[in-house]
C-alpha cells in the first residue's frame, strides 16, 4: 500500500548501525530526528543520548510510534506531531539524523544548513541528489545545491544503501552523507540570488550571467570581471566558491557605486 506521504522505511539494522555509528552519539548529545516513520533509528537513538526529538508530520505514524512500549516511562524523548517546514528549530547545539523523504530531501537540507546550532548531519537521501552535494567545481552535478551545501557544511558520502534495504522498495539507489557545520557567517544577499541564476543558465558565460543578473550593463559586468582578473568566458561551473563570493562582493560594490554616481 502507498503511505500518504510516499514513505519509504528502512527494514535493514545492518544500515541502522551503520548510520547510529557515523553520528557518533555520546550521553552528552541532544538529537533532533526528522520523519522517525516506524521508529527502527529512534529506539537505537534514544538510549544513547541525553534528549532526542523526533518531529513527523504523518499522524498515523505518530501516534503507533508513542505507543511503543520502548518509550514507556522514558524521560529522554519528546514525539512532535508537526510538519517540519513548519517547525521552529531546538534552542541549544544538537545532532540531526534522518532518512529524508526523497521528495522534500534538497529543501529540508536548505532549512537546516544555515542554522548556527546545528553541529553535525547524518542524511539518508537519494544517491544523486547526495552525489549533486558534494560535487566539486567542474564536474556535470556541480550545481546550485552543490555549492550551497559546501559554503556552510563539510559533506561525505559515506555509503549507498540498496533499494532492498526499505519497505516498500524504491526504484533508485540511496546513499547516506555527513555533514558538519562550518559556522560560515552570512554572505551577501545576492550570493545565493546570483549563484542560482548563473545555474539556470549554465551554458552561457559568466559575463553573460553577471550582465543578465539585475539588468547590470554589458560594460559593468566586463568591468566586474575584469577587477577580479577572471575570464569572462568562462561557465559558471568552472567558478569555485571563492569565485563567486568574489564576484557577488564586486557586484554589490558595482552596484553601491552606481548608487552614489545617481545621487
Amino acid at each position: 500500500m502507498r503511505q500518504k506521504h510516499g514513505q519509504n522505511f528502512l527494514i535493514d539494522n545492518n544500515i541502522v548501525n551503520k548510520i547510529i555509528k557515523a553520528a557518533n552519539l555520546s550521553k552528552q548529545d541532544d538529537v533532533l530526528e526528522i520523519g522517525p516513520g516506524k521508529g527502527i533509528l529512534t529506539k537505537i537513538i534514544q538510549p544513547q543520548v541525553r534528549h532526542l526529538i523526533a518531529v513527523e508530520i504523518d499522524g498515523v505514524l505518530c501516534q503507533q510510534l508513542g505507543r511503543c512500549s520502548s518509550f514507556r516511562g522514558v524521560q529522554n524523548f519528546e514525539l512532535i506531531n508537526a510538519d517540519f517546514f513548519k517547525y521552529n528549530m531546538l534552542v541549544g547545539t544538537f545532532k540531526i539524523i534522518s532518512n529524508l523523504p526523497y521528495n522534500v530531501g534538497t529543501a529540508i537540507i536548505q532549512k537546516i544548513l544555515p542554522l548556527k546550532n546545528w553541529t553535525s548531519a547524518v542524511f539518508m537521501l537519494q544517491k544523486e541528489v547526495a552525489q549533486r552535494l558534494v560535487a566539486g567545481c567542474g564536474s556535470k552535478r556541480y550545481g546550485y545545491m552543490s555549492i550551497f551545501t559546501s559554503y556552510y557544511a563539510d559533506c561525505a558520502i559515506l555509503f549507498d544503501v540498496s533499494s532492498k534495504c526499505f519497505a516498500p522498495s524504491p526504484k533508485i539507489v540511496s546513499s547516506v552523507v555527513k555533514l558538519t557545520n562550518k559556522f560560515s557567517s552570512q554572505p551577501e544577499s545576492i550570493f545565493f540570488d546570483f549563484i542560482k541564476h548563473s545555474f539556470n543558465m549554465r551554458r552561457k558565460t559568466v559575463l553573460n550571467c553577471i550582465s543578465s543578473f539585475q539588468n547590470l550593463e554589458k560594460i559593468q559586468a566586463r568591468q566586474v570581471v575584469d577587477n577580479l582578473k577572471l575570464n569572462p568566458l568562462l561557465r559558471p561551473d568552472k567558478l569555485s566558491v571563492l569565485d563567486f563570493l568574489r564576484l557577488t562582493n564586486e557586484i554589490k560594490n558595482m552596484q553601491l557605486d552606481m548608487c552614489k554616481t545617481l545621487w
